[in-house]
């Protein structure tokens, strides 16, 4: 009999012989040890596993009155929104499809669940607020300047947070103009980057603590940063600049990026690249929030309504 524990160990050796991100690994074992603990037994047998406790874990996930009847549990109180319950579903999902291509089960029993989401708005920021939040930041000071070179690469690579923050002194080529960058997968890619970064990320390279960190970006005192000390960087500069109706993070400055670069003209291909997707899925999303404006400036400006006729 093999057990879902044992599984989720032949998992993790494969997975990292793979080459999968531990963050990846971490969000497939999370999804799996939720779900078994749901089915009430941490070491269920697979064979008994079907597509039906599937889609009742679904229905948990969903109404928050099931959790007492089973020993489910879950890392927050409020109920999950429409995407999470995707995210979980679709990590299960994988962890089945690796389970039968590796023959550890014959054949897939979740393969024939599907869900659908609302598509949900992405929420970026305004030139305005962008004026704002990049005056926060004390640029008479390292740290300040510090600040004002990660959001303003952000904003003009679409960077995540993670890959900006692992660069190293040698991925950033200022004279060629591109940064190195590790994205999901370990993928590497080249962003390019413009003028005014180019000239932000040498001042701040010339004055950065002496350190013997190979890492761009560090403290004060010459430590890496964290991605959690940038993110509430961030969130008190959005709170000092008054910023509203969207979350002040680093992954708004992502959406922001991609809906200017193609409000600007840019073309989903080249920002495909950019982004380091593996399809246009995510790219369509974007030039759908650009198709929007398009559509709200014929309104104000078309000749024919404005005819009297």
């Amino acid at each position: 009999m093999t057990t879902l524990s044992d599984a989720v160990t032949a998992y993790k050796i494969c997975a990292k012989a793979e080459g999968k991100s531990p963050k990846t690994i971490s969000w497939v074992t999370d999804a799996v040890r939720y779900f078994s603990d749901f089915l009430g037994d941490g070491h269920h047998d697979l064979s008994k596993v079907t597509v039906h406790d599937l889609r009742r874990f679904i229905l948990a996930l969903r109404n928050a009155k099931a959790y007492s009847h089973h020993r489910f549990t879950r890392p927050q109180d409020r109920p999950l929104s429409p995407q999470s319950i995707v995210s979980y579903v679709g990590a299960i999902k994988s962890f089945f499809s690796f389970l039968a291509r590796e023959q550890i089960i014959p054949s897939n029993p979740m393969d024939n669940v599907t869900l659908k989401v609302p598509k949900k708005v992405i929420a970026t920021f305004s030139e305005a607020q962008l004026q704002r939040l990049l005056a926060q930041p004390d640029k008479g000071t390292v740290e300040g300047y510090r600040d004002y070179t990660i959001m303003l690469t952000l904003l003009d690579t679409g960077a995540r947070l993670g890959e900006l923050m692992g660069l190293k002194l040698g991925d950033v080529d200022l004279e060629q103009g591109y940064l190195k960058v590790t994205g999901k997968g370990s993928r590497e890619r080249y962003l390019p980057i413009g003028a005014k970064v180019t000239k932000a990320l040498l001042k701040y390279r010339i004055r950065r603590a002496e350190t013997t960190w190979d890492n761009f970006f560090v403290t004060k005192d010459g430590r890496p940063l964290t991605l959690r000390r940038v993110q509430a960087v961030i969130k008190r500069y959005g709170e000092k600049a008054k910023v509203s109706g969207v979350r002040c993070s680093p992954h708004t400055f992502r959406h922001t990026s991609c809906v200017m670069y193609l409000r600007n003209g840019g073309d989903p291909f080249t920002l495909q690249k950019k982004l380091g997707h593996s399809s246009l899925q995510m790219t369509r999303h974007y030039s759908n929030l650009v198709d929007a404006d398009v559509r709200a400036a014929h309104l104000k400006h078309g000749p024919a309504d404005r005819l009297n006729v």
